[in-house]
């Protein structure tokens, strides 16, 4: 019961850390928009080249806190399997029937 609690917990923050990545992902895959055509009622279009945007800086918690979760959900996982491997199953012999 304990080790499903400790899987779904792990399960849950794997799933959190993901959702704001996956996010950022996405607004930058919809800001690589193709320059905007004017076009007048005389019938030809006149290309408008596109406004020089500042690159503005992300703030910290969006660059430093996916990776972070990320990387505390793995080091939590390999310490349960390692505190399993060798803390609990050394403690006990198997024995053959």
């Amino acid at each position: 019961m304990r080790s499903r609690s400790i899987l779904l917990a792990t399960l849950a923050l794997l799933i959190v850390a993901l959702i704001p990545a996956m996010a950022i992902a996405e607004e930058h895959e919809e800001g690589a928009d193709e320059p905007a055509v004017v076009v007048d009622d005389g019938g030809a279009a006149v290309p408008v080249p596109p406004l020089e945007v500042e690159a503005e800086e992300q703030p910290w918690t969006s660059r430093f806190l996916p990776p972070m979760l990320v990387l505390l959900t793995v080091l939590t996982i390999v310490g349960l399997a390692s505190y399993y491997i060798f803390g609990i199953r050394r403690k006990y012999d198997v024995v053959a029937e």
